[in-house]
């Protein structure tokens, strides 16, 4: 089980516990899938960010287009991995913060609260002991 907190340049918080195949998404309104975090901005895309468990740390999916956006994976030492559009990348204990930002403007910042564990598979292995 994971937890995602999350605030948006306009202020609005929000936590959500996710498991399972839950996930916590962000986006342009107006899509098809229903979005736990939306925003009318035509710079954002319907589906701009994707935060689902997995192991051993949570993963970030960016499926926003350039259009001046900024993915960031944040540690708690200020260090930044960049996420570049199309591709996923693992929280971990030390890099557990997700800052969205287009030309500059953070738009939202997401910290993820998790327990270290095992892989996916090696949870499902266990479970099935």
């Amino acid at each position: 089980m994971i937890t995602v907190m999350w605030k948006t340049a306009d202020g609005e918080t929000g936590e959500v516990l996710l498991d399972g195949d839950a996930k916590w998404t962000f986006g342009r309104t107006g899509g098809a899938e229903d979005l736990t975090v939306s925003v009318d901005n035509p710079a954002v895309s319907r589906t701009a960010l994707v935060i689902r468990d997995a192991g051993p740390g949570p993963v970030v999916f960016r499926g926003q287009t350039d259009n001046g956006a900024k993915v960031a994976l944040v540690s708690v030492i200020g260090s930044i991995t960049w996420l570049d559009e199309g591709t996923a990348g693992n929280l971990t204990a030390e890099e557990n913060r997700v800052e969205f930002s287009i030309n500059d403007e953070v738009l939202v910042t997401i910290d993820v609260e998790f327990e270290q564990r095992g892989s996916v598979v090696e949870r499902q292995q266990s479970a099935g002991a």
